[in-house]
């Protein structure tokens, strides 16, 4: 992949590019003035002059056709470039409705170059393709008013899977996962909808839903102990802490549901130490001070925050099923937990390990020193009512 947008120096009447050409890069100009032109019947038509702010050859970062019109520096200009494959991976990945938006005026736009070039204006984009972008486009609306109609109609569950304590076996906590109670499908998971929530921002309605629920189960559960009271973890995502208000959220569901927030914990993933780290640990340092704990899930996948862990305020390390479930076959995965476990306990900090499934994988881990520890071999997840029962079985 080439380099990240980068200056470029163009002398006064030299072409930035020519039409007919081939093209895959973009320019912002900086500075100076650009003379954009069509050659029409042995003439230069001149069609625009553009200034600084303005963005030129921009088809050519979602088309792979050819330059429409030449771009002439009229005086020396300054630019930045970008290339066409800065743009790939995120157009890949993009919401389908904005693919079918931008593929539908692609399609129009280039329509409209070909008659103008006197071309017959079929457009470059099979039919084929359209209609598949514009299935996923539609199933995107759909599944965007279906979630929206969940929340306001209440159709979220959490479910909540005990958290052992290895060498007594007692059940120290529970990590709240939710469910979604399709009035059609009946019980979905949350791999079929949290993703796409992510993506267009429903995540931060559903995530405040589940702390406030979440809070107040915490608080029914600590009603009903008479001894030690679990702790509840609640899964929070990047984009919520992202959000303005999500302190003053936060502390309003603590508040409302009279939990001690000692017995929370908030869980969130290492891809949000991944991408800037001076502003991860501002925004945990004041999620801390309302009280709450911190687990950082998913631990050991992204190894580049290995290095910088210690300027995180974090309580709890949960390491990654991946690991725990090959970790008697694999020496790799093995070296892993034990480097986990090792750096946790040099940093004070108590360790989860996630899906363990058989008793062998138990006792290695409690060899090793783990303190705790989920998954199926104790319980899957249960609605409330099992699972704070099993406190008392």
């Amino acid at each position: 992949m080439k380099q990240a947008d980068h200056a470029r120096r163009i002398e006064a009447h030299a072409e930035l590019f020519r039409e007919g050409e081939a093209g895959e890069t973009a320019y912002i100009i900086e500075s100076g003035r650009v003379e954009i032109s069509l050659l029409r019947d042995g003439g230069k038509v001149v069609i625009a002059e553009l200034g600084p702010g303005s963005l030129v050859g921009e088809m050519a970062l979602i088309d792979a056709g050819t330059r429409l019109a030449t771009a002439t520096a009229l005086e020396e200009t300054h630019v930045a470039t970008i290339h066409r494959d800065q743009l790939e991976t995120a157009l890949g990945n993009a919401d389908p409705v904005i693919k079918l938006f931008l593929r539908v005026l692609l399609e129009r736009f280039q329509e409209a170059s070909s008659r103008l070039h006197g071309g017959g204006g079929a457009p470059r984009t099979t039919r084929a393709t359209y209609h598949e972008d514009l299935d996923r486009a539609v199933e995107d609306l759909r599944l965007r008013d279906e979630l929206r109609d969940a929340l306001a109609r209440r159709e979220f569950v959490l479910y909540y899977q005990p958290i052992l304590e290895l060498v007594s076996g007692r059940i120290a906590g529970y990590e709240a996962l939710i469910r979604w109670q399709h009035p059609e499908r009946g019980l979905v998971g949350p791999f079929e909808f949290i993703g796409f929530a992510e993506k267009t921002g429903l995540i931060e309605e559903i995530g405040a839903w589940v702390l406030e629920e979440g809070s107040a189960a915490a608080a029914r559960l600590a009603a009903s102990c008479d001894a030690e009271v679990p702790f509840v973890t609640l899964n929070v995502s990047a984009r919520q802490l992202e959000a303005e208000d999500f302190i003053d959220r936060a502390g309003a569901s603590l508040d409302a549901s009279g939990v001690d927030p000692g017995t929370i914990k908030f869980e969130v993933t290492e891809s949000l130490l991944l991408g800037d780290p001076e502003r991860a640990a501002s925004q945990l340092a004041q999620v801390k001070m309302l009280g709450v704990r911190l687990a950082l899930d998913d631990f050991g996948t992204g190894y580049s925050s290995l290095s910088y862990l210690h300027r995180f305020p974090f309580d709890t390390l949960k390491i990654d099923r991946s690991f725990v479930t090959t970790m008697l076959r694999s020496s790799d995965s093995m070296e892993i937990v034990r480097c986990v476990l090792g750096m946790a306990q040099g940093l004070m900090l108590d360790v989860v390990a996630e899906g363990i499934e058989n008793e062998d994988e138990l006792s290695l881990l409690a060899d090793l020193g783990c303190d705790y520890g989920q998954g199926y071999h104790f319980a899957l997840p249960l609605p409330e009512a099992e699972a704070f029962a099993l406190l008392k079985s």
